[in-house]
């Protein structure tokens, strides 16, 4: 199908980058961290025959800026009620990759009533949520990334970046209980984030499902779309009303 391309813009002059194809009930993609809207170019294809499908790039990834001297969760999901906004949509899914999984429930626990159902692909709500030497490849990142914004400016929006994954994302277990829209949490077994982290998740939220794929990694929607796509797909026919 043919996608358009827009900037929806923030009050603060931040413009946010974001394409849309498809019909039917709308489907946020939201990628990783460093990342961009792009991630998600296995999975359009496929989801736009059932969703209108909106693939973001968050505030100072991709082709999104960042007029604001700092980059936090609640702000980016600001953007999004701006976007929502800008398309009149009253609620939406959101299917969220790694630090994208961070922000859709920040923006659920923040706009539980703008939530139609969630899909949380590698999420974690802590830093111990993540692996030993994940957490270890990050300081080494940010280290040197803020090295090199000393002596080249455009590197501070690197280590902006670099600075969500070195906090808790701010939602607490009490918090992940009140989540009362269908939850999907899938994540592969040689993941990043912990398996048992992801349990947690599962364990906590009232109403999620959850979905660990014994040989995937991280990157499970991009190495593996067609089993991915299928998990998801399968979650949303149930918790959303799918164009037929």
């Amino acid at each position: 199908m043919d996608k358009a391309a827009f900037y929806s813009h923030m009050p603060d002059g931040t413009r946010i980058y974001y394409e849309k194809s498809g019909t039917g009930a709308p489907l946020f993609l939201l990628h990783g961290n460093g990342d961009s809207g792009g991630y998600f170019s296995y999975q359009v294809p496929l989801f736009e025959q059932y969703f209108t499908v909106y693939v973001i790039d968050s505030r100072a990834h991709g082709k999104s800026s960042n007029a604001q001297p700092y980059l936090d969760f609640p702000l980016m999901a600001n953007d999004l009620v701006e976007l929502m906004a800008q398309e009149r949509l009253a609620q939406v899914t959101l299917l969220g990759f790694s630090d994208g999984a961070n922000l859709a429930m920040v923006f659920s626990i923040l706009h539980p009533e703008k939530v139609r159902s969630l899909i949380l692909n590698s999420g974690n709500t802590y830093v111990s949520g993540v692996k030993w030497w994940s957490n270890l490849w990050t300081r080494l990142q940010y280290g040197w990334y803020m090295l090199l914004s000393l002596f080249v400016p455009k590197y501070k929006q690197s280590v902006q970046r670099i600075q969500l994954m070195m906090r808790d994302i701010g939602v607490s277990e009490s918090q992940l209980r009140q989540m009362t829209f269908p939850v999907l949490i899938i994540v592969g077994r040689k993941d990043f984030v912990k398996v048992r982290h992801s349990k947690y998740l599962a364990r906590t939220i009232p109403h999620a499902s959850f979905v660990q794929m014994t040989g995937e990694n991280h990157f499970y929607a991009k190495q593996n779309p067609k089993s991915f796509n299928q998990q998801v797909l399968q979650f949303l026919k149930k918790s959303v009303e799918v164009r037929t």
